[in-house]
């Protein structure tokens, strides 16, 4: 079947070779924050408990070009809608992208419509439509001229984290600092060090990653009322995974105590307490020995924070130490001195952010 997966937008090359990595599958550009391949069920349930860089899949049910509205409708009739939904209540998301006549509410308006018709043809019941809270939700993409229709399979998204207590006051989301350990080719063999670590969540995730930890062990996708899917399988499959112990070199810095208290609050609820120290350290005067620095640098909202200073005076930290390969996000790459050996432009939030790559 095909499958949508959802991620940064911005790192679809990174999820992909993800994929590729936990389940051999191929993975190639939907569009942005959004990657397509062929899997079997068996797959999801493996990417349900393993991936650490997508934030929800999704099953195609209609795929096929559209010049005007009814030609969603006429996609979302004939396909096997009614083999592919339980019967219970759903909702309909619609994103559009391009030049039409009409919006995104209409998208999702037609599909909801056709879904209701073409379930009713075929089993003689109405579906209820939920836009809260729905137990199944229904993706509808359009873009340009293709129109994409997916049941999401995942539910609540893939990227939250239960450990995740004691929130910094602009953390990096955990899916996105995973992908910066896989762009920097971080193994547990090496020396990591996140110099500016706020909360941790690099490290965390990197400490995670090492044990091989399922990220998100509270999640409880709708595997019990999907049809071809067995939430009991899942289940099994996830316990049945084993996790490791390595021994480990990784180290979070941070100057302010704040949040070297939430980084070992967050540490002990992951159950890494041993994965890593959290030590006291100006990024400004800390001098720097490791295969991988990997950091989400200060943006400067809101702190009153002198960036340049503050990045140059790091970047000089850099080059004195022995430094394998830097990888950081900014808003700001323009301060960094540094002439990037290559660079990620990913939307953050309402910001237009950069995952800045260094190799001396």
């Amino acid at each position: 079947m095909k499958l949508l997966a959802t991620t940064n937008g911005g790192l679809e090359a990174i999820a992909a070779a993800e994929v590729r990595d936990l389940v051999g599958c191929e993975a190639s550009v939907h569009h942005r924050g959004v990657v397509e391949f062929d899997a079997d069920v068996e797959d999801v349930y493996a990417l349900h408990y393993r991936s650490r860089t997508l934030h929800r899949l999704m099953a195609v049910v209609a795929e096929g070009t559209v010049t005007e509205l009814e030609d969603v409708y006429a996609l979302t009739a004939r396909s096997p809608i009614a083999e592919r939904l339980p019967e219970t209540d759903f909702g309909v998301v619609g994103t559009r992208h391009g030049s039409h006549d009409f919006t995104s509410v209409d998208v999702a308006e037609r599909v909801g419509q056709a879904t209701i018709d073409a379930y009713r043809d075929a089993t003689g019941t109405r579906l209820p439509v939920d836009l809260d809270d729905p137990t199944v939700r229904l993706e509808a993409y359009l873009y340009d001229d293709r129109f994409t229709l997916a049941v999401d399979l995942t539910g609540d998204s893939l990227h939250k984290r239960p450990h995740r207590i004691c929130e910094h006051d602009a953390p990096v989301r955990a899916t996105l600092a995973c992908s910066m350990l896989r762009i920097a080719e971080w193994t547990p063999d090496d020396r990591l060090v996140d110099p500016m670590a706020g909360s941790a969540t690099i490290p965390i995730e990197a400490a995670l990653a090492a044990r091989r930890a399922i990220p998100r062990p509270d999640l409880d996708p709708a595997f019990e009322v999907l049809p071809g899917y067995d939430g009991d399988r899942f289940r099994g499959c996830r316990e049945e995974h084993t996790e490791r112990s390595p021994t480990l070199d990784i180290e979070a810095r941070e100057k302010r105590k704040r949040w070297r208290n939430c980084a070992r609050v967050n540490r002990g609820a992951a159950g890494v307490e041993n994965g890593f120290d959290v030590v006291s350290a100006d990024a400004r005067e800390a001098s720097i020995d490791a295969d991988c620095v990997v950091s989400n640098l200060p943006f400067g909202i809101r702190t009153g924070t002198d960036l340049r200073e503050l990045y140059g005076a790091f970047v000089d930290r850099l080059r004195e130490g022995d430094v394998g390969r830097l990888v950081a996000l900014t808003t700001k790459p323009e301060l960094l001195p540094l002439e990037p050996t290559d660079r990620y432009d990913i939307p953050y939030g309402r910001l237009d952010a950069t995952i800045v790559v260094w190799k001396p």
